[in-house]
């Protein structure tokens, strides 16, 4: 028999693999793999879900809920191009639900008082997902920095057997971070994509991201850099000790160096960066977590449709003969065309523009020439050529205009 146990509140995926190989008498994974296997009837570990199917059979869970309250995948991939409308840890797509077990900690992390407390109150420590959060340098419940180990497996054993071979990070890192509003934004954000049962969807954030970007003055387009860089910003505000546990390429360029991993959130639509990174955008943009994770639902459901996008939609234009109609009776003037039609400015001019017919009054000193060709060819009954050249246009403008325009 197996000792299946229940996995304690936001005990994390490794940490809960290493109890129950403990808990069974277990010297060895591969002993616990084919133990399970051969219980459950489960697949032999393999590269793909492995040991992520296991551990829903022991703990008697749904991926779905295993996925959502016991692993990192909620972050990992709280913000992606990938399949966003699959909910985290759905059983019909394994390969989303790799990124949760294969994840490789480079150090392990937890609270002193927590471990304590844990053996008064459960009988043994555990391992708890938060923790491991990047950026997340002290207890959120005892306010006290985290111990860290880098021992191989350290979530195979318990945390209180670790206290004496791990290190707890520096207070006055700490306390820097504690007090800046920008690091508790971004820890407030992780709550948020924890708390999400799927991800958001790149294609409608990054417009939003984008349109806020713009109104704070940076730049927000691929290509040359013409205005201020949000990776520089966040340099700026963020604590460089923090910064460099968790995202340190931004403390590795140059200012005014694009980074695309952070910058690139603004315009990427098709590939993600990581999540982390675009928490880190999204606490500099926004006053507060609420109004940032607010704004990004909304544009998720459609109720927020981005600016960028709106400038896209097209809009049914009236016949040709109609404009062409209009543009005589308002002069070439395509302020006064636009006032019949409940259609964006643009959208009429860059119509006439490909009949051969420029805003006569956009620009006084653009609108003399082409009148200026008109009153030569009509009124004054100058030549072909000599006309075309006092337009200013070219001979397919002209042309365009000369078939539409009734002389006076």
């Amino acid at each position: 028999m197996l000792l299946a146990l229940s996995p304690f509140p936001e005990e994390i995926e490794q940490g809960y693999l290493g109890r129950v190989m403990r808990i069974n008498g277990f010297r060895s994974l591969a002993e616990l793999s084919d133990f399970i296997t051969e219980l459950y009837q489960v697949e032999r570990l393999t590269q793909g879900r492995s040991w992520f199917d296991m551990l829903c059979k022991v703990a008697n869970m749904s991926s779905e809920q295993f996925a959502q309250r016991h692993t990192t995948l909620p972050l990992k991939r709280g913000i992606t191009s990938y399949f966003p409308e699959i909910v985290h840890g759905a059983a019909d797509r394994p390969t989303l639900t790799r990124q949760a077990h294969n994840r490789k900690y480079a150090a392990a992390f937890f609270c002193e008082q927590c471990a304590q407390a844990d053996i008064v109150f459960h009988g043994m420590s555990y391992w708890r997902r938060e923790h491991q959060t990047p950026g997340q340098l002290w207890c959120s419940k005892h306010g006290c920095a985290l111990s860290s180990t880098a021992e191989p497996d350290a979530m195979l054993s318990s945390p209180a057997k670790l206290i004496d071979q791990s290190c707890l990070i520096p207070l006055a890192a700490i306390q820097e971070a504690q007090a800046n509003p920008f690091v508790e934004r971004y820890l407030e954000l992780v709550a948020a994509m924890y708390e999400r049962i799927a991800p958001l969807d790149v294609g409608k954030i990054a417009p939003v991201l984008r349109d806020q970007a713009k109104r704070h003055g940076f730049h927000a387009y691929a290509g040359p850099v013409r205005s201020a860089l949000l990776s520089d910003r966040i340099c700026e505000i963020f604590p460089h000790s923090w910064l460099e546990r968790v995202f340190p390429s931004l403390l590795d360029k140059k200012k005014g160096e694009v980074l695309h991993q952070v910058d690139g959130a603004l315009y990427m639509r098709k590939s993600s960066s990581s999540t982390v990174a675009y928490l880190l955008v999204l606490a500099t943009l926004f006053e507060t977590a609420d109004e940032a994770i607010n704004t990004l639902q909304a544009a998720q459901s459609g109720a927020l449709v981005p600016e960028v996008l709106l400038r896209q939609v097209r809009y049914a234009l009236p016949a040709d003969d109609a404009l062409v109609e209009a543009y005589i009776r308002a002069q070439g003037d395509v302020s006064n065309i636009v006032q019949m039609w409940e259609i964006p400015k643009r959208c009429i001019q860059k119509r006439l523009l490909e009949l051969g017919l420029p805003n006569l009054a956009a620009d006084p000193g653009q609108a003399v020439l082409p009148k200026a060709g008109l009153q030569a060819f009509y009124l004054s009954k100058r030549s072909y050529q000599e006309s075309l050249m006092l337009s200013g246009m070219d001979s397919r403008q002209f042309d365009g205009l000369l078939r539409w325009v009734i002389p006076p």
